[in-house]
């Protein structure tokens, strides 16, 4: 009976031995986007903790201490200006939004690449990986990286996917009930959202099959030169190759649609449980947290958007509004102390958000409505109040609304008093804390942890490489293969045919039997 036992409790062991022979795997994040690194990192220092050699290409140091398998490759931030200001983003038209945010992505990308710190890594002979994990959001001249090095290639994806990685990968993406992330449209359209949102599908399918098509080719054979990149194949085939694409959403925090096999919903990754992050914490913040009785609001517009941006008139509407408050106010602010700030408001240039929210005392979230914010607003449960700006941040707040954990209030329309009347209702209306308890166990309610799930996937490509069976045959398909145009031509000119054929043969045999019906008639 003790042998059996032993031999039980070692095959359960050995169940969870973690692999000694790790993989070579590169992390390829060079754009200066804060928020699509630490959505993924948590990845990577998972991959090292479990014996991978993980090497990161980042701008952006990790925080804490890492692995000794974590290496990190910095490179410089080539931060790009804005297009447009930031209060006119709201007011312009969202296919000049779309315009303006592929124009900066693509400048970022050249720039990114043309670094000297990027150069000399990818053209270091002594780099060899298994697997690249690639940053993909308007970034596909990042594929390349993968022909570098030989190796099979993951493509990450900071939110959903956009209509032009749908294509490229083969995910469906019918805008008669899939809304685009630039438009402030839920999944159940009328006639006229349903036009625009087909509209705005298919400029930015056009803008990406013919404008920047080229443009991400002319990039690649210009600023990956390493040996042997006379034979990497075209982009749209690189594209095509991309053997599973993790993505950071999830069917509690953004309206359902479909997804092949190789299209992998891990949101909330970088979520920590309450008790890791509480170590981190200064006991004279715990003591302010703890001694709210009357709740806290935390106020954040993100890591892409400086408060201290905002004109004077609308920073006095904040303030004058948290005055009136009997909960204390946590605001994110860059630039030093704010005049004349009422004593419940506490400011810095950085809080520990996800401390902040699971906080049993934090009843409230003010955000611009990013996807991370909203994330860690849903897992801890907390309502919102959102002022949307740009790309998917209209699309978030739509699904918040429309779910009833939330209000969304634009910037524009920013009064005291409609400030006053939407923290009032959150505060008092239990309906807005129960939808957000409810989204959050819908959240939290998994098989396995997002970052489980998103480590077992790495580790199959390691496994298998490639596995084609897991993408859909769309990709290869023409527009017009894709939407059945030619079957559908087909179809009418075979029933076209067939109606005239048979209208000639009854007009042939009315004509011959009353032609001789006639003759007949006039013989007698």
């Amino acid at each position: 009976m003790y042998y059996q036992i032993l031999t039980v409790m070692l095959l359960a062991l050995g169940n969870h031995v973690q692999p000694t022979d790790g993989a070579n795997i590169l992390a390829f994040f060079p754009l200066p986007i804060y928020s699509h690194f630490s959505g993924f990192n948590p990845l990577f220092l998972e991959l090292a903790d479990r014996g991978h050699r993980v090497t990161v290409v980042s701008p952006f140091q990790p925080k804490g201490t890492v692995p000794s398998t974590y290496k990190h490759v910095s490179i410089t931030n080539v931060r790009i200006p804005r297009r447009t200001n930031l209060l006119d983003i709201p007011k312009s038209y969202r296919i000049t939004n779309m315009i303006n945010v592929r124009k900066t992505m693509m400048e970022m990308v050249r720039r990114t690449l043309v670094l000297k710190d990027t150069q000399a890594f990818l053209n270091d002979t002594r780099n060899a990986f298994d697997l690249v994990l690639s940053e993909c959001w308007y970034s596909d001249a990042f594929l390349a990286v993968g022909h570098r090095y030989s190796a099979p290639v993951m493509c990450l994806s900071p939110m959903m996917p956009s209509a032009t990685l749908c294509a490229a990968l083969g995910s469906p993406n019918n805008p008669s009930f899939v809304p685009s992330f630039w438009l402030h449209y839920s999944d159940a359209m009328r006639f006229s959202e349903r036009l625009f949102n087909a509209v705005i599908t298919a400029a930015e399918m056009l803008l990406s099959g013919v404008v920047y098509r080229d443009v991400d080719q002319e990039m690649a054979d210009a600023l990956f030169t390493y040996p042997g990149h006379e034979h990497r194949p075209p982009m749209d085939e690189l594209r095509g190759a991309v053997a599973v694409t993790l993505i950071n959403s999830h069917h509690s925090v953004s309206y359902p649609r479909p997804y092949p096999p190789g299209f992998v919903s891990v949101a909330g990754m970088h979520m920590r449980p309450k008790k890791e992050s509480a170590v981190k914490v200064e006991p004279e913040f715990k003591m302010l947290l703890d001694s709210a009785i009357d709740g806290i609001i935390y106020f954040s517009f993100g890591s892409n958007i400086k408060m201290s941006d905002l004109p004077e008139h609308y920073v006095r509407m904040f303030v004058e509004s948290f005055r009136k408050l009997p909960q204390k106010v946590l605001w994110k602010w860059e630039n030093g102390s704010i005049d004349n700030a009422p004593d419940n408001v506490y400011v810095a240039s950085w809080f520990p958000q996800q401390y902040i929210l699971s906080h049993e005392n934090c009843k409230l979230f003010i955000t611009h409505g990013g996807y991370h914010s909203l994330v860690e607003a849903l897992h801890a449960g907390v309502p919102l109040i959102g002022f949307p700006f740009f790309t998917d941040q209209y699309y978030n707040m739509r699904f918040v609304v429309e779910n009833g954990f939330g209000i969304e209030i634009m910037l524009n329309d920013l009064r005291e008093n409609v400030l006053d009347d939407a923290i009032g209702s959150i505060m008092f209306d239990s309906s807005y804390k129960e939808h957000a308890r409810r989204a959050s166990e819908i959240f939290l309610d998994l098989p396995s942890s997002a970052l489980d799930t998103a480590v077992y996937w790495v580790e199959y490509v390691i496994r298998n490489g490639p596995d084609f069976k897991l993408s859909l045959q769309s990709h290869r398909l023409n527009w017009y293969q894709y939407f059945l145009l030619d079957v559908i031509v087909s179809i009418i000119v075979i029933l076209v045919s067939t109606a005239f054929f048979f209208y000639a043969l009854i007009k042939f045999i009315c004509k011959r039997y009353f032609n001789s019906s006639f003759k007949i008639e006039k013989l007698n």
